[in-house]
Order: C-alpha cells, then sequence, then structure tokens
C-alpha cells in the first residue's frame, strides 16, 4: 500500500500570474521527486490534488498515476477567494474515502496534507474572524483530538506552507495542533525547495525504517540532507522532525511504552468503535455485506476489525492486517 499525500493548493485570484506558476512548478518539482523515490526505495506514493478558490473540490483523487496528478496540477486555474474551511474538508473527505497508513519495514507511515497559501481564509462575507475559526476548528479534526470524533482512523498532520499575505499565526497553529510543520517564504521562488524537501524527508524515513534511532535523529536528518546539498534552516528542520515523528507514531510509541498498547491509533489504523462503514478498496467477501452499510463493534486484533452490517450479518475485517483495507469509514449518511 502507498503512502498517502494531499496537496492542498490555494487558487485563489490572488495567485494569478507568476504565484500560479511558481506554485505549479513547485508541484511538479514535487512529483518528479516522489517519482525518483519509487525508483530508489521502492516506496510508492499516492498523491491527491485538492484547490479551493473560485471553488473547492478534489481535482485528482489519490493515485499513484503522476501523469494524472500532472494533468491535474497543469489544469488549475487561478480565481475567487480563499474558501480553506471547505479545502480542508474536501482534504478531509478524501483520507477517509481512499487513504490509508503504509508500513514501512513494519513500521507504520501515516497520510499527510501540504497546504499552500497566500492569503488569508474566507467565508460568505469575506475576510472574517468565523472564516478564521472555521479553518482552526477544521485542522482540529486532523489532530491526535480531533480525529476520532470526525471518522478519521487515525491522526494526519499538517505541513503548511505560506507566503505573501498569509495568516502566518493561523497556519502556525494548525501546525501544532496537528503535530505538522508550519513554514513561510519570503518569495514564492522558494516554494519548489519547501516541496522538495517534503520529498527527501520520506526518502529519509524510507532509508532508515528499521532503525528507530536514526529516525528519532535531528542530526542524521540534518546529516541526509547535507549530503544530498540541501540547505535547512534549524526552524524548518525542526518542522521536519516533528512532522516525521508524527507521520511515524514514534512519540506515540514511546508514550504507550515501546507500542505494547492497543489502542495507538498510528499502529492500529482502526475505524473506533461505531464507526460506520462499507466495502473498501481491497474487499474480496462477495455479498458478506449485503451491500449496505455496516458499524465497527470490535477491535479483535491487530489490524482486524469486526463489523455487524445493517442485513444482520456479522464478521471480521482486515483494516491493516496483511496491509489490505476491506473497509473505508463512510462520511455522509449511508
Amino acid at each position: 500500500m502507498p503512502l498517502d499525500t494531499v496537496l492542498l493548493l490555494d487558487t485563489s485570484g490572488s495567485m494569478a500570474g507568476r504565484g500560479m506558476r511558481e506554485l505549479q512548478r513547485a508541484c511538479k518539482v514535487f512529483l518528479d521527486g516522489v517519482q525518483e523515490t519509487a525508483r530508489q526505495s521502492n516506496l510508492k506514493e499516492n498523491v491527491a490534488v485538492v484547490e479551493f478558490g473560485a471553488k473547492a473540490r478534489v481535482v485528482q483523487a489519490l493515485t499513484n498515476d503522476y501523469s494524472k496528478c500532472r494533468r491535474a496540477i497543469d489544469s488549475l486555474k487561478p480565481g475567487g477567494r480563499t474558501p480553506m474551511f471547505d479545502g480542508l474538508m474536501e482534504s478531509l473527505k478524501e483520507i477517509i474515502t481512499n487513504g490509508g497508513v503504509v508500513r514501512v519495514c513494519g513500521r507504520p507511515l501515516t497520510p499527510r496534507v501540504i497546504l499552500m497559501t497566500d492569503g488569508l481564509p474566507t467565508d460568505e462575507n469575506g475576510e472574517t474572524p468565523e472564516a478564521r475559526l472555521k479553518v482552526i476548528a477544521a485542522a482540529k479534526a486532523f489532530s491526535p483530538s480531533g480525529w476520532r470524533e470526525c471518522g478519521l482512523p487515525h491522526p494526519v498532520p499538517i505541513a503548511c506552507v505560506g507566503c505573501g499575505d498569509c495568516d502566518p499565526s493561523m497556519l502556525d497553529a494548525m501546525a501544532k495542533m496537528t503535530n505538522g510543520m508550519f513554514v513561510i517564504v519570503e518569495n514564492i521562488d522558494e516554494l519548489s525547495s519547501f516541496f522538495r524537501r517534503q520529498v527527501l524527508l520520506i526518502r529519509f524515513a524510507a532509508k532508515f525504517a528499521a532503525d528507530v534511532d536514526q529516525l528519532r535523529s535531528r542530526m542524521a536528518l540534518l546529516a541526509f540532507f547535507r549530503e544530498l546539498g540541501e540547505a535547512v534552516e534549524d526552524a524548518e528542520l525542526d518542522g521536519l522532525m516533528q512532522l516525521l515523528l508524527a507521520m511515524l507514531c514514534l512519540e506515540a510509541l514511546a508514550e504507550a511504552g515501546g507500542g505494547s498498547g492497543g489502542d495507538d491509533p498510528c499502529i492500529d489504523g482502526l475505524p473506533q468503535h461505531g464507526s460506520r462503514v462499507r466495502r473498501g478498496r481491497d474487499w474480496k467477501w462477495g455479498n458478506q455485506d449485503g451491500g449496505t452499510c455496516g458499524t465497527v463493534i470490535k477491535h479483535d486484533r491487530r489490524g482486524v476489525v469486526q463489523v455487524q452490517w445493517d442485513n444482520g450479518h456479522e464478521n471480521h475485517y482486515r483494516q491493516g492486517a496483511e496491509g489490505a483495507q476491506d473497509l473505508k469509514v463512510v462520511v455522509s449518511r449511508c
């Protein structure tokens, strides 16, 4: 199962001209790097493209067909305001519907959202305090304190990059809330460097997946970047380290005493009890569900859940076991 990354991109009117060209170039640098990582380490990455501008929508669902992603990037057109809340909600639904937790050398690696914006969030009334509060509330849904309530099977960190007239304090709060990171670029040309380092972070994780001490080491990460000729400022290096720890659930492992507890959401990657589910992308169980939805009633063992279907049938399904996702959490009512 590939790693999942959602590119959540500001395509508001303020991005017109050079801003949009640099954003598209940066995203293609990211895609080129993702492809190279897959060739080097056999770690594939599903990428989704979500925009928020004239409208918020999933331009390309999660896929490792990077030609589709490039076409999606090329299709982006600037216009409208900055409905960041709606973009976050589209990203959330995409991860719930199509995302999962990949394992690298037996270690979990959760999805991430990479959010780029150059402006203040808006709602139907423009740039209001309420629009900002809605964005913060949306970010909480991805966080360790909010993922269960919204139906995510695991917390998802958000890596924020801002420029122009963005709200740095809001983006920083979103990053801290989700154990992600925040970087502000003074020049739009720096976007490509930010996206390239996001690629290299995953390459580092793939290289040292079997060595927890290396994965936790800021010095090891810095040495890795230096070997590749990549200059990283201290603040961004700290952010990258935090993002990696969140994706690898290493902080959760430490708190659980080495991962022996059964309730670590990143390790199990399981929907909470009471979650509504339907058949997912690895379903192979015929018509056991009767074509209906079901309810998670028990976590039987690591990576396996028990579901009671609306047709009255009960059975056990893989939700991480064997690297398979038999189920997906239902966002809307069945």
